[in-house]
C-alpha cells in the first residue's frame, strides 16, 4: 500500500532517518564497504562501491567565473594543482575563495545488476556543485552540509575511464550567481578575517564521494517512528523502480536488539512497483519494549531487505532506533516522561592545515585540542 499521507518528524522522537543508498559503515553486520560518514545507524547492501577519496583529484581557481562559458568540465585547465578529498580547496589554492573546479578519472565497477543504476554519492560539498561527467551535465546540489545523489547511468563509460568534473562555488561578500555568503546558511563563517566567535570561510568537496550500482528496484529511504509508551513501530519505506515495467517485490521487515540477532517483530509485504517511486508503510510491535535511557541507551535495528526481479535481486538497509521521548514541557527538560537537567560544553577548534578534517600524519590533533 502506498501512504499519501504528509510524515512530520515530531521534537523529541528519536528519529533515525536511513538513506538506504549509503554504503555500509564500515564494522556493519553485513559490510559491502566501508562509508565513514554514513548517517548514524544507517547502512545498506546491494551495492558494488568504489570510492573516489584520495589525492587522484586536481583543481583549479576561475576567479572570473568563465569556466562554464568556455567549457572547463572537458580538461582540467593547465596549471591545476593536486588536491585530496575530502578536504577544502584552500588547501591547494589558499587565501582562495569563489568558484573552482576539480577534476578526476575512475573506472567504474561492473554493474553486476541486469538493468542496475550506477549512481554518484556527494557527502558535501561547501557551497554549490556543479557535475559532469564524460562531458554530460548529471545535476548538482545547493547546501554546504547535506549528502546527494546523482544517477549517472547514461554517463558512464563501463571498463573505461571515466572524466568526472565538479565546479564548485565557495561563497563570498561578493555576488557570485547571484550568492553571498552572508544569505546562505553558513554558520560563523566570515568572509574576511577572523573574529570572536566566526570561523574561516573554507569550501571545497569536503566529504568522501563514492560512485556505486544498485538493482533496478532499490529501497531509498527507511523512516522508523518508535512509540515509546507502547512499542509500536511505525515505519514508511521508500522504494524506487528505475525499470520501464511494473516489477513484483517483497519488503521484508525484522527488528532486533541492537546488540542481538534473534528478530523479536518481523513482518512481510508484497507490493507491485510501478516505475518511479513508492512509499509503503506499516507498523510492527515489539512486546516488552526497553527504553532509551541516559544509563542503559537501548537501540533496536530494523533490518529491510527489498526482493525484486527474475532472479530475486535484493537491495537491504539497515536503521538503527531507539524507544525515547524527549520534550521541553513548561521550561524543563523531560525524557520519557521525568525531568531531566542537561549540562554542556562547546569548543570551535579548526586544524591549522585541513580546517574541516586534520591533516594527514596529525590524527591526534583534534582530540589533543580538546584535552589541552
Amino acid at each position: 500500500m502506498q501512504d499519501k499521507r504528509k510524515w512530520e518528524r515530531p521534537f523529541g522522537l528519536l528519529v533515525v532517518t536511513a538513506a538506504a543508498l549509503l554504503p555500509i559503515a564500515s564494522g556493519s553486520d553485513a559490510a559491502e564497504g566501508p562509508s565513514p560518514t554514513a548517517a548514524a545507524g544507517s547502512q545498506a547492501t546491494g551495492t558494488t562501491v568504489l570510492s573516489l577519496e584520495g589525492k587522484d583529484w586536481v583543481v583549479a581557481a576561475d576567479p572570473g567565473n568563465g569556466g562554464r562559458a568556455a567549457a572547463w568540465w572537458e580538461s582540467p585547465r593547465p596549471g591545476a594543482r593536486p588536491i585530496r578529498v575530502p578536504g577544502i580547496l584552500q588547501e591547494a589554492l589558499p587565501g582562495y575563495h569563489g568558484v573552482a573546479w576539480y577534476w578526476r578519472q575512475f573506472t567504474p565497477p561492473q554493474n553486476p545488476y541486469p538493468g542496475g543504476r550506477c549512481l554518484l554519492r556527494f557527502h558535501a560539498v561547501d557551497y554549490l556543485a556543479d557535475v559532469w561527467l564524460n562531458d554530460v551535465p548529471v545535476g548538482g546540489h545547493e547546501g554546504g552540509e547535506t549528502p546527494f545523489v546523482l544517477d549517472i547511468t547514461d554517463a558512464v563509460r563501463i571498463g573505461a575511464p571515466n572524466r568526472l568534473a565538479v565546479r564548485v562555488l565557495n561563497p563570498t561578500a561578493e555576488p557570485i550567481d547571484g550568492i553571498v555568503l552572508a544569505e546562505t546558511p553558513h554558520r560563523n563563517k566570515t568572509p574576511a578575517g577572523i573574529t570572536a566567535g566566526a570561523s574561516y570561510n573554507s569550501g571545497g568537496i569536503t566529504e568522501p564521494v563514492e560512485v556505486f550500482w544498485v538493482p533496478a528496484a532499490r529501497i531509498e529511504d527507511v523512516y522508523v517512528r518508535p512509540d515509546w509508551k507502547t512499542g509500536q513501530v511505525t515505519i514508511q519505506a521508500t522504494v524506487v523502480n528505475a525499470g520501464k515495467s511494473t516489477a513484483d517485490a517483497e519488503l521484508h521487515f525484522a527488528i532486533a536488539p541492537a546488540l542481538g540477532t534473534e528478530p523479536v517483530a518481523a513482518l512481510t509485504v508484497e507490493e507491485k512497483l510501478p516505475p518511479g517511486e513508492k512509499r509503503v508503510a506499516c507498523e510492527l510491535a515489539v512486546t516488552g519494549h526497553r527504553l532509551w535511557q541516559l544509563d542503559d541507551p537501548r537501540l533496536y535495528r530494523l533490518a529491510t531487505r527489498l526482493v525484486s526481479g527474475p532472479a530475486a535481486e535484493i537491495h537491504a538497509n539497515t536503521t538503527r532506533f531507539g524507544f525515547r521521548e524527549l520534550r521541553v514541557e513548561k521550561g524543563y527538560f523531560r525524557l520519557n516522561g521525568k525531568r531531566i537537567f542537561l549540562k554542556s560544553a562547546h569548543t570551535g577548534n579548526h586544524c591549522p592545515i585541513g580546517a574541516i578534517l586534520p591533516p594527514e600524519g596529525a590524527p591526534d590533533l583534534l582530540r589533543k585540542d580538546l584535552l589541552y
